[in-house]
C-alpha cells in the first residue's frame, strides 16, 4: 500500500486546493475536500505516469500523520510501479523483461501501463522475474467502517 499525504488548502473562490508534496508537481482542486482528494489521486497517478515516461524514480510514500488527509494508490498501480522501479534499479529494459517473461515488448508496456487492467498472474510473474513477490493484506476500509461487523476482530486476512 502506498499512501501519500495531501495538503488541503481552502481557496478564495470556495474550492479546495489539494497538493501531494511527496509527488512533485501534483496539485489540483475540487469543489470540497472530498472531491479535492479524489482529484488528488487522479493527479498523482498522472504524475507517476509522467515520472515513468521520463525514466525517473518513483517517489517513496510519505506516511501521513494521524488525522492528516492522504491518498492511497490502487493495489494494481502499486504493483506496476514496483515492477517499473525494480526494472529501473536492476537495469532491465523492456526488451530484456520481455525475454524473461517469454513475451513481446508490447505486453511489457501494458504491464507497466497504470490504466491497463493487467492480469494478476502476469504481474506476479513479472515481479518474480525481478526477485520480488506480492503479499496481500486485507483490512477494514475507512470508507465503510464496520461493514464486516464484529467478524473483523475474528479474522486475519494477511
Amino acid at each position: 500500500m502506498l499512501r501519500y499525504r495531501v495538503e488541503l488548502t481552502p481557496d478564495d473562490n470556495g474550492t479546495t486546493i489539494a497538493e501531494v508534496p511527496g509527488i512533485p508537481g501534483t496539485i489540483t482542486f475540487g469543489r470540497d475536500k472530498a472531491e479535492a482528494l479524489d482529484m488528488a489521486l487522479d493527479a498523482a497517478l498522472t504524475m507517476l505516469v509522467a515520472a515513468m515516461d521520463d525514466g525517473e524514480d518513483i517517489p517513496l510514500a510519505d506516511a501521513p500523520q494521524e488525522g492528516q488527509p492522504y491518498i492511497e494508490l490502487p493495489p494494481m498501480a502499486v504493483v506496476k510501479l514496483a515492477i517499473y522501479q525494480a526494472m529501473k534499479d536492476q537495469g532491465v529494459t523492456q526488451l530484456k523483461m520481455a525475454a524473461r517473461l517469454h513475451t513481446d515488448a508490447k505486453s511489457v508496456r501494458r504491464l507497466l501501463d497504470l490504466d491497463h487492467k493487467s492480469r494478476w498472474d502476469h504481474l506476479e510473474m513479472a515481479l518474480e522475474s525481478l526477485g520480488y513477490q506480492v503479499k496481500v493484506q486485507v483490512e477494514p476500509s475507512s470508507l465503510y467502517p464496520g461493514f464486516f461487523g464484529s467478524r473483523v476482530k475474528e479474522r486475519t486476512w494477511a
